[in-house]
């Protein structure tokens, strides 16, 4: 490896993710105006505080959001990216040609591109990340979306042409799960990348640095140095930043923290829309959550609005299916379809023939998640339902649950754009197995206008609103905390990686 890494256990997984996107130039225009960049250069190393550290290197798998938060769009770029917007940019294709039958896609790369160690970037090793992804090994949340490729072509050292089986809607967005690396790179091998920063050095359990690359293709990065440092405690992040250890939390999570903060010039908070869902959801594989009225009283029989305010107090927002705010396919009315009601979860009980249930369910042990599951065996407790709870940790969750699917329920925060879509995919660890909303994802795939997609989505979590293969809770707020003079952040989260490219300090 290039960097110098002294890593602990190799393990897998604190937020079901992909590792996403790549960086547009080292340049993106979605900013707020709170946090919009001044152009002034940094006057020293900006260091970020965090409590999602990553638990390895590898990229491209469902794993640890850390990986994608800290490297990916940094270090890490793909063909295309979801900036912080949530939009689908180009990164390092330069353009991309759609045949009129929407089966090939020709990409040409961007000029001047070199590896972190100086080797030329060419579509060989595009060809080899993509077809990485999609092969029989790889456990990657997206490779059944991207096994719609059916051949790899790479005509010359610019030009990168996929052959698909059918058109889809969403190929690039798709893509921008994929990041590249050199031609033969395996996952967990590899900090070799393309992106404005290096990875100089990680520390398990202490910090990450990322130090700039001068030799960018695109817009070099604002600051010279970029560190992460990692916490499991939130109190002693915020004491940090409180102190001028730090100069940025990522993110709060509870809002007791706040007060110290509000009023003081020296800080700024903002608030923003984020992508990350609290759900629980049922092994749909596994008596009796193989009965839809089962799911519908479980989810029925829990108060969402007090799990969020026992976590969140004013600020979040109760939905009732995958999809968060920001997204077009949203729907607030999903939120009443399996509203509390402990007497329709009762009689739907008995409807299905359940008496005495008890199951368990799996979570990451935390403080959050402890308030929520706590709040869950509660309101169950009170419609003749035993909840037993299995706290676990990072990689027990991975191996147990996403992989092996040896559960029963289990909570856990997703933060993916569009990922409302792996419901349609039965080997997914929910196992959920519909096909009216298979062939919805079919159809907004091949839907031949954006509206044509967004009528499908809409359409495809409704459906599972209504059939209930998880119970969604609700949507996190984005809360971030910063030094009153640094800038260029963006106040929302609407795609996995935190891009600190823009980020600089105003004196």
């Amino acid at each position: 490896m290039n960097a110098k890494l002294r890593l602990a256990a190799v393990a897998i997984a604190t937020s079901l993710v992909l590792a996403a996107c790549g960086s547009s130039g080292g340049s993106d225009e979605s900013t707020t105006d709170a946090t919009a960049t001044t152009g002034a250069e940094s006057t020293g190393p900006v260091v970020i505080g965090s409590t999602n550290e990553p638990t390895s290197l590898q990229r491209n798998v469902g794993g640890s959001s850390g990986i994608s938060e800290t490297t990916t769009r940094n270090v890490y770029e793909g063909l295309t990216s979801i900036d912080d917007s949530g939009a689908v940019i180009n990164t390092l294709a330069k353009d991309v040609e759609v045949s009129e039958d929407g089966l090939t896609y020709t990409f040409t790369l961007q000029d001047g591109v070199t590896f972190h160690d100086g080797t030329p970037l060419t579509s060989k090793d595009a060809a080899w990340s993509v077809s990485e992804i999609i092969s029989e090994e790889s456990q990657a949340a997206r490779a059944n979306d991207l096994r719609v490729i059916t051949d790899i072509a790479t005509p010359d050292d610019a030009t990168l042409v996929l052959t698909l089986e059918r058109p889809t809607q969403s190929l690039l967005f798709f893509l921008a799960s994929v990041t590249i690396v050199k031609d033969g790179d395996k996952e967990n091998t590899s900090d070799n990348g393309t992106g404005p920063f290096q990875l100089e050095e990680w520390v398990q359990g202490s910090h990450m640095t990322l130090v700039r690359n001068e030799n960018y293709w695109g817009d070099a990065a604002k600051a010279e140095e970029v560190s992460f440092q990692f916490y499991e405690d939130e109190t002693a992040m915020n004491n940090a930043l409180l102190t001028g250890q730090l100069d940025l939390v990522i993110q709060q999570s509870n809002p007791d923290q706040l007060a110290q903060f509000e009023g003081n010039p020296e800080f700024v908070i903002t608030e923003g829309n984020s992508i990350k869902k609290f759900v629980w959801t049922f092994n749909n594989k596994e008596e009796p959550f193989t009965d839809v009225r089962v799911r519908q009283a479980l989810y029925k029989a829990i108060n969402r609005e007090a799990i969020l305010s026992a976590v969140w107090g004013e600020y979040g927002q109760v939905i009732g299916s995958m999809p968060p705010v920001s997204e077009p396919w949203y729907d607030e009315s999903f939120a009443e379809i399996h509203a509390y009601d402990p007497d329709a979860a009762t009689a739907l009980l008995d409807e299905a023939g359940i008496d005495g249930l008890e199951f368990s369910i799996q979570y990451v042990a935390g403080d959050t998640n402890e308030i929520i599951v706590q709040q869950i065996k509660s309101d169950l407790a009170a419609v003749g339902v035993t909840l037993n709870l299995q706290p676990i940790d990072d990689a027990t969750w991975y191996e147990a649950v996403y992989t092996n699917k040896d559960y029963e329920s289990t909570l856990m925060d997703h933060n993916n754009p569009r990922d409302v879509l792996w419901y349609a995919n039965p080997e997914f660890y929910w196992q959920y197995d519909n096909k009216d909303v298979q062939d919805l994802k079919v159809a907004s795939d091949e839907a031949a206008t954006e509206e044509e997609q967004i009528e499908a989505i809409h359409s495809l979590s409704e459906i599972i609103a209504e059939e209930a293969p998880s119970a969604w809770l609700f949507m996190a707020p984005q809360i971030r905390i910063a030094s009153a003079d640094i800038t260029g952040f963006p106040a929302d989260k609407n795609a996995e990686p935190f891009y600190v490219a823009q980020i600089t300090r105003t004196n």
